[in-house]
């Protein structure tokens, strides 16, 4: 079964955070790789998470606690500033840890995770690719000071 991730980004309008309209599509993709570094979710590459799931901010917006209201499945809850984002070092070393390994004749599992050692050295930036950093800084220039997201199968 999928998972989806479902993002809504935030700013503090008049002491109240309220929904900033725009959402780059690199951020709702299903994506893997930025699910493990985000949450620690769907984390097959053994990606050490940027934080651990913090769950729903008791002041989320409006909009934001209707929308996961709305969800049926959610799971791993949480938001993270975009500061916090923005400052992560990008740059280094991981090992990216997720393979492919043959289950059967003709079968394959993509959702697989190598020893320690067994994966693919690279940086977070090319791991998470350039679109990722993009969608930061769309975030940024549309005034957004968090992201709020949570996961669903």
């Amino acid at each position: 079964m999928a998972c989806d991730i479902h993002v809504w980004a935030e700013r503090r309008e008049d002491g109240c955070w309220e929904v900033v309209g725009l959402m780059p599509k690199a951020l709702e993709r299903q994506d893997y790789g930025m699910f493990g570094f985000l949450a620690g979710v769907r984390n097959y590459a053994a990606v050490t998470p940027i934080a651990e799931c913090r769950g729903l901010p008791r002041d989320a917006s409006v909009g934001v606690r209707d929308a996961v209201e709305d969800c049926a499945g959610v799971h791993s809850r949480s938001w993270l500033s975009l500061e916090e984002l923005l400052l992560f070092n990008y740059d280094q070393t991981m090992e990216d840890r997720r393979v492919t390994r043959q289950i059967g004749p003709v079968g394959f599992d993509g959702g697989a995770t190598a020893k320690p050692g067994g994966g693919q050295q690279t940086t977070y930036r090319e791991f998470l690719g350039e679109h990722f950093l993009k969608a930061l800084e769309e975030l940024k220039a549309a005034g957004a000071e968090r992201v709020v997201f949570w996961f669903d199968n």
